[in-house]
């Protein structure tokens, strides 16, 4: 795991504090030009960024987009784009290698990539159809489908770290960096538990169970039961 902490404006500035974050980070654990594939939410994305990572970084780079960012097609990137009226309609347009999307499930979803095309699939929803719902299969982007397999795993981190966290108030900062880093670590963790191979009977451990597991196997060897005379 690799992070970086912020402290004030880097030389980088002439990119944005946001770009200058996922360049920073790329570098920092040394996954840029390597060819991999790097996903994001919209507070990163934009297309100045993704095409920065094609053309210097050797990256492909994909994430929803929010509709001010420059550089985005004006007559796609709307609140109510043509076309895109009934659930599961969809448009799509490229230039140079920034493909954009915008699909519609309860609301318009809007993405970009430079590591994806307009190719479609399918997904399943339950709508509602004459006060019954209903589940139906719905023609979706595929890179929109890929943004939900790809960062479905971030936001599942945040919900199960803030059901427990213990975290508090503290004057010093690296406390709390400290602690929302061991949170993290935990989690993983987990996840590893949980798909591997040698651990098929007790896939069933919830996360509150196996942090309580790991918090008495590290104590374990240094707690001494109170002798009553």
């Amino acid at each position: 795991m690799y992070c970086e902490i912020y402290q004030g404006k880097t030389d980088r500035t002439h990119v944005g504090l946001a770009s200058t974050v996922v360049i920073s980070c790329l570098e920092g654990a040394t996954l840029s030009r390597q060819g991999y594939h790097v996903y994001m939410d919209n507070y990163f994305s934009s297309p100045a960024l993704f095409t920065s990572l094609f053309e210097n970084f050797d990256t492909g780079a994909f994430g929803t987009v929010r509709h001010n960012r420059r550089g985005l097609p004006k007559d796609l990137m709307t609140k109510k784009p043509v076309n895109v009226t009934q659930r599961g309609d969809s448009q799509f347009k490229q230039k140079g290698a920034i493909a954009a999307t915008v699909w519609k499930d309860k609301k318009n979803v809007s993405v970009i990539s430079t590591i994806h095309d307009n190719s479609l699939t399918e997904v399943s929803r339950i709508v509602q159809n004459e006060g019954q719902f209903q589940r139906q299969q719905l023609q979706c982007p595929k890179m929109v489908a890929d943004y939900t397999n790809h960062m479905g795993g971030v936001d599942c981190c945040d919900q199960y770290i803030q059901y427990y966290f213990f975290g508090h108030k503290t004057l010093k900062w690296p406390k709390s960096v400290f602690f929302k880093m061991l949170e993290i670590i935990k989690f993983n963790a987990y996840r590893l538990f949980q798909i591997s191979p040698n651990h098929q009977q007790t896939t069933s451990m919830t996360f509150l169970e196996f942090s309580k597991s790991v918090a008495t196997k590290l104590i374990a060897g240094y707690t001494v039961r109170d002798i009553t005379l």
